[in-house]
């Protein structure tokens, strides 16, 4: 066995090679293994498969950073005196506090007549536990009571869960200790059971497996919940695998279940950069996004263009740039479903950032945009997306990015205090605050929103409450407070005329966004013009790429096609140019791809399913797995074991290989019809857009391929 070891042949050994005393504290954690061998060979393969198991989690180096040092003794422990003087030697109970500290016992164990769990060594006798044994509670309560304020401790070993009585008593004796350090002790037997060779390393490999794919947990550490319930449904997969029977690890410890541990590294974190600030990241677009437009934009004839994403839909970006560059005010975004809106967001949020602005990675898509649509530097404050929040969440959103908190003396209820929060804040002299909200219309409670959020926010220098409408603002010589500028985007349920701000027969929420800001200015993104931004949009998803070159192909007049089909759906128009990416000009002389092209949404999407087999995937499948992102809550629905449980009962059958499926989906051309984002500290899916939403939940009787009528939901 490699790795640093204690020397139980001195009278101190040390735990760290001369030199290297900080190392421990540097950034990395403490792994002490206790490997109680009885001398067998198979003992000692046993251990070996083990430890391979363990250095995936906690030796190898994880991505942010440096993995735990390993101590151990330099020959096994025979006696229970070679592992006093181990614990004593390694200073396991002199570990610094910001030192994560993981103690993995392993070897044979026994529980006595009165209950008491023994680690038993070549040297034990069974005759004699009192005298030739060792306490297993002793080697635990050295790392327990250690100064590290992160201790987990792995007892693989037979009978080890009862030593339950023996923590409970312990527990007393920590309980200061246990209110500010995560204590968590994790067996592998319960009483008068056997450890099945290798079983525990099986179980920790497959979970490994599982929280570095599935189960797509965000950050760096773990919850002890969140790792015992990974070792679980690593227990039942290998069970089902391989029809065994075998026993999920117990946890000990009770306490701080839900908190995240340094003990506890994620295998499946992968730190990812972001593009903006994070006042601003849930309407900026992500970084694969904008690298795919800056890669598009490096390999076009005109230099001066730096991507669709950037470019185009001028008269809308200057109007919008000049409001963000102007007095407190409200501007009101609104179109029907898929007419940019977000998109239009998105690009001023973005290049408002001042880290992307400084990035040299973009510093090019920056420049080469006219100066008419760019905003200022900062003029962007905070962004969020009221999608499936209620208005408390709204308000923490918008209130917590800014650096508000909520005010103990507004009340008893939540609402009150945060609103009365952050009226404190902006009453408080500093610069201007522009605050940008999107999807309002898909709000749990849009009207609540409105009246408990957007109004007391544009009014907050006489808002004491909900209001019915933001009333006329004192002015005065020298101001006080910070002034508000106000960006809302909802849905319209009627394409624009040239002539009114809010059509007739609008949707209610629209009628009374009018009402409640009179003097707010609306901009729409549906109006005259739109067909040829998106051909133009068109265009440059199919610019450059291999399929439409050196074949003299028309790409104006197959942008145009394409954009007259699809009316006025940006969404449409990305789907139907992925896939003409992907089938080339062949696809223009499908009559059938044609046809669909023309039903919108529905007819695009049924046009995919039909090739879902190249991706390893039945049509039916696909779209159960699709439809399941419609009916997820919140932000989105979580891969793990949620995602392929929906999809199943959607299929009325349960969904074989269903990891692998998801695996597929995501990597294929209908990944297209999917974003993702992160709620809960997890990765989660839903569509697109909310109207592909509404597509697939009332998605016709009779399965895949059989799409009819206008996808175009407004």
């Amino acid at each position: 066995m490699n790795g640093q070891r204690g020397d139980i042949g001195l009278a101190e050994p040390t735990s760290a090679p001369e030199g290297d005393e900080d190392h421990l504290v540097s950034g990395g954690g403490a792994l002490f293994l206790l490997l109680l061998e009885d001398g067998t060979d198979e003992m000692r393969a046993a251990i070996d498969e083990q430890m391979d198991a363990v250095a995936a989690w906690w030796v190898k180096a994880p991505p942010d950073g440096p993995g735990f040092t390993r101590v151990e003794p330099e020959y096994p422990p025979a006696s229970r005196h070679d592992v006093e003087r181990f614990l004593a030697g390694s200073h396991i109970r002199e570990v610094e506090a910001d030192v994560p500290l993981v103690l993995y016992v392993t070897g044979h164990g026994i529980t006595s007549a009165a209950s008491t769990h023994y680690a038993v060594l070549r040297d034990t006798s069974t005759e004699r536990l009192l005298a030739t044994g060792l306490r297993t509670s002793e080697i635990i309560a050295a790392a327990l009571d250690s100064l590290s304020q992160d201790v987990l401790v792995i007892v693989n070993m037979c009978e080890s869960s009862d030593i339950g009585s023996e923590l409970l008593a312990m527990e007393r004796d920590l309980t200061r200790r246990a209110e500010s350090a995560t204590l968590h002790v994790l067996t592998t037997a319960g009483p008068q059971r056997k450890v099945p060779a290798g079983a525990f390393a099986a179980i920790l490999r497959e979970a490994y497996e599982l929280l570095s794919s599935s189960e797509e947990i965000t950050r760096p550490f773990l919850t002890m919940e969140e790792f015992s319930a990974a070792l679980r449904q690593a227990t039942r997969a290998i069970n089902a695998r391989e029809s065994r029977r075998l026993e999920g690890p117990r946890v000990m410890l009770p306490g701080k279940q839900d908190v995240p541990t340094a003990t506890l590294p994620n295998p499946g974190y992968r730190p990812v950069p972001a593009a903006v600030e994070p006042g601003r990241q849930e309407l900026a677009p992500t970084l694969e996004h904008l690298d795919y437009w800056l890669e598009k934009a490096s390999g076009r004839p005109n230099a001066t263009d730096a991507g669709w994403y950037f470019s185009g839909r001028r008269p809308l970006n200057e109007r919008l740039t000049s409001f963000l560059q102007g007095p407190a005010a409200v501007m009101i975004v609104t179109g029907i479903a898929a007419s940019g809106k977000s998109a239009i967001l998105g690009r001023a949020v973005t290049l408002s950032d001042e880290s992307f602005r400084r990035s040299r990675r973009f510093e090019a898509a920056v420049r080469h945009c006219p100066d008419e649509t760019v905003p200022g530097e900062g003029s962007v404050t905070v962004a969020v997306t009221a999608h499936n929040r209620d208005p408390l969440d709204l308000l923490r959103a918008i209130a917590g990015k800014l650096g508000a908190r909520a005010d103990p003396a507004g009340g008893t209820d939540a609402l009150r205090r945060w609103q009365a929060g952050l009226r404190l804040f902006l009453r408080t002299p500093g610069p201007m605050v522009t605050v940008v909200v999107d999807s309002l219309d898909e709000a749990n409670d849009p009207m609540g929103c409105v009246h408990n959020v957007l109004v007391p926010l544009a009014g907050h220098r006489t808002a004491e409450g909900p209001l019915d409408h933001v009333p006329p603002q004192p002015t005065h010589a020298t101001p006080k407070g910070r002034g508000v500028r106000l960006l809302i985007a909802v849905r319209s349920s009627s394409p624009a005329d040239e002539t009114s701000r809010v059509q007739d027969g609008e949707h209610e929420l629209l009628t009374e966004l009018e009402a409640s800001f009179p003097d707010a200015t609306f901009l729409r993104t549906d109006r005259t013009g739109m067909r040829e931004d998106i051909a133009a949009y068109v265009r440059a998803l199919l610019d450059g790429e291999a399929a439409w070159q050196g074949r003299g192909q028309d790409l104006d007049g197959v942008s145009k096609v394409v954009a007259a089909a699809v009316g006025r759906s940006f969404l449409d128009a990305r789907v139907a140019a992925e896939q003409l990416r992907t089938g080339g000009p062949t696809l223009l002389r499908d009559a059938r791809w044609l046809g669909r092209l023309n039903t919108g949404t529905v007819g695009l999407l049924a046009a995919d399913l039909d090739r879902a087999a190249e991706d390893g995937l039945g049509a039916e499948e696909a779209l159960a797995l699709l439809r399941a992102t419609a009916f997820g809550l919140g932000r989105g629905i979580p891969w793990g074991e949620v995602w392929p449980a929906m999809a199943a009962v959607l299929l009325e059958r349960p969904l074989q290989e269903a990891d692998e499926k998801i695996r597929n989906l995501l990597g294929g051309r209908l990944a297209g019809y999917l974003t993702h984002d992160i709620e809960d500290d997890r990765r989660v899916y839903r569509p697109a857009h909310d109207s592909l939403a509404a597509v697939l939940r009332c998605w016709p009787a009779g399965g895949a391929g059989r799409g009819g009528g206008s996808g175009n939901v407004d």
